[in-house]
């Protein structure tokens, strides 16, 4: 059960309180001073700590204000005498969780040391999440190009600074959540929420309940009020992906939000204020959507305050192989697979490649391979990059009336083919795990299928 520190001078209540404590199988060090209080904390921190206030040789409050680092994560209940009002109200803001009233009730003791044990627990599971959390965003940022680390050290920078709004741009793939996960998780905000919107997912009736929240019988299905994303991640980071795709109306009530940092819920007359840092994400040209008046000019150099661009993946060839081996080794428990590294030729063939949908494109070749390989090293064949067996297969898979291809190029329909093979073997014909492994539907399989005149036993 709990380790529980009794303070207390009063002999008989004391003992009475250690016996009522001990029967509910807690473990119980009893103190009748500050003194001894003292010699059991340096032996070894409690879980609930029952202090008196008024006793022999100190006040409780003044001991446990003493002692308030070592009392981290223990639970402290203070028994007062009625009337301690003041008492009461200064042992709340040192952190006590609760006060009894004396004379105590032994049953009433018993039942509020089990809530506060409960409560001990909830909140080391939420301080064990969130440093598993900080953990993960602070271990995504993989990259030593002189280019990615420029973008780095920027988000670093504005990420402790008062900047309230950043933009993040870069082709689709590159990795701009992953910037912007790793300014929120850079910054003094780290443990308060960070909350992610798309954009473009998000239906646009719905969109602005999302952002903003509504309230209850704001619109037809409105049942019950709800509280947005700027409002739940209070003292936190919001990040809007896809920025360029909110539409007109939504992007004069985000401005005046940027700028006032209140809003008011859909349905709503109040104006809730909150601390939030904004994070916009976009692929898209906004100087050219401000041009076409697709994007309000005036939204756009609110959320300009502070931009970084994040490089494509070809502008940045030295990360290429260590985005691959970390990603190699974040897969294995997911896949249950063990792989040593890359064959040579594997490494040449990444090297190579203009990877055209950038780290994200990466990421999905390296899972792809990791299915694929039986071997221990990833070979280049397993990358699905380069399928070419030889130029006399290449100019036989071309069929009549086209014209011979250069080695290393073959048609794609061919290519489409031996992926689709490739990923049957693979799954042992299971049409459902070989679709996810190619990225596709299982309708859009079964008409390769077709196309192709492939018929594999199905093991799904």
């Amino acid at each position: 059960m709990a380790l529980i520190l009794l303070v207390e001078d009063e002999k008989l209540l004391r003992w009475a309180l250690e016996q009522q404590l001990k029967r509910a199988g807690h473990t119980v060090h009893a103190a009748p001073d500050l003194a001894t209080a003292g010699e059991h904390l340096a032996a070894r921190q409690p879980d609930v700590v029952l202090l008196d206030l008024g006793l022999p040789d100190g006040h409780g409050l003044d001991f446990y204000e003493a002692n308030r680092e070592r009392l981290e994560g223990t639970v402290v209940i203070v028994m007062t005498a009625l009337g301690q009002v003041e008492e009461a109200v200064r042992a709340m803001k040192l952190g006590a969780l609760d006060f009894l009233n004396k004379p105590v009730n032994q049953a009433e003791l018993v039942a509020l040391v089990e809530r506060s044990i409960a409560v001990r627990g909830e909140q080391l599971e939420v301080q064990a999440a969130r440093q598993r959390r900080e953990q993960n965003l602070a271990q995504t940022i993989v990259g030593d190009s002189p280019a990615f680390r420029q973008v780095v050290e920027m988000a670093e920078q504005v990420a402790v600074s008062e900047v309230g709004t950043i933009l993040i741009q870069g082709e689709s793939g590159v990795g701009k959540n992953v910037i912007a996960r790793h300014v929120h998780a850079a910054s003094p905000r780290r443990t308060r929420p960070l909350l992610e919107v798309s954009c473009a997912t998000i239906p646009e009736n719905l969109l602005e309940s999302e952002l903003f929240g509504h309230e209850k019988g704001a619109f037809t299905d409105a049942k019950l009020g709800k509280r947005g994303v700027f409002e739940l991640a209070e003292g936190g980071s919001v990040v809007l992906d896809e920025i360029g795709e909110l539409r007109l109306d939504l992007q004069a009530k985000l401005l005046h939000f940027l700028e006032e940092r209140r809003f008011r819920r859909v349905g709503g007359t109040r104006e809730i204020v909150v601390d939030v840092r904004v994070l916009a994400l976009t692929n898209r040209d906004l100087h050219a959507m401000v041009r076409e008046k697709l994007f309000r000019n005036d939204l756009f150099y609110r959320l300009n305050v502070f931009p970084l661009e994040v490089p494509p993946l070809t502008e940045r060839r030295e990360d290429v192989l260590p985005l691959a081996h970390h990603f190699l080794a974040t897969l294995q428990p997911k896949l249950g697979r063990r792989f040593e590294g890359f064959e040579r030729d594997a490494e040449n063939r990444l090297l190579g490649y203009p990877w055209p949908g950038n780290v994200r494109e990466l990421r999905n070749v390296v899972e792809r391979a990791m299915v694929l390989e039986r071997g221990p090293r990833i070979s280049a064949r397993a990358l699905l990059l380069d399928s070419a067996p030889d130029p006399a297969a290449e100019s036989a898979a071309a069929g009549p009336g086209l014209p011979d291809l250069p080695t290393g190029i073959v048609p794609l329909e061919a290519m489409e083919r031996e992926m689709v093979e490739r990923a049957l073997r693979a799954t042992a014909d299971n049409q459902t795990r070989a679709a996810e492994l190619l990225g596709i539907t299982r309708d859009q399989l079964r008409y390769r299928l077709k196309k192709f005149d492939l018929r594999p036993g199905v093991a799904d």
